[in-house]
């Protein structure tokens, strides 16, 4: 396959992956989200809740130091100041209705993808 073709192939396939819309949004499974920090990612990326009590657990499975904020109506319902490497913490908050977001404020990792969306309703 020539160059010119192989990018042909790869750009189609990168506008149809594109067509699939967002991933779809996880849910809580008996008030409890299971959260994992990655290099740059968190996931899931998009949650939706009932409001209500949420206990989320956090999970560092990357190899750099990462946070886990949640800000959205009302403040910062949720803080995680660091997790290192293999570390995990649970936080419990009360979310009213309305869009979170969910991001790490270590450096430059939200700009690198390290941000999610909260979605209570």
């Amino acid at each position: 396959m020539s160059l010119a073709r192989a990018i042909a192939v790869l750009a189609a396939a990168l506008v149809l992956h594109g067509c699939g819309g967002a991933e779809p949004a996880a849910h809580a499974q008996d008030g409890r989200v299971a959260v994992t920090l990655d290099e740059f990612l968190i996931s899931p990326q998009n949650l939706q809740l009932a409001p209500g009590r949420v206990t989320f657990d956090v999970a560092n499975r990357g190899r750099l130091r990462h946070s886990f904020r949640l800000w959205g109506p009302g403040g910062e319902p949720v803080a995680v100041k660091s997790l290192f490497p293999g570390d995990r913490t649970t936080r419990t908050a009360i979310l009213k209705p309305g869009e979170y977001r969910m991001v790490c404020t270590i450096m430059n990792h939200a700009e690198l993808g390290m941000t999610g969306r909260l979605v209570v309703r």
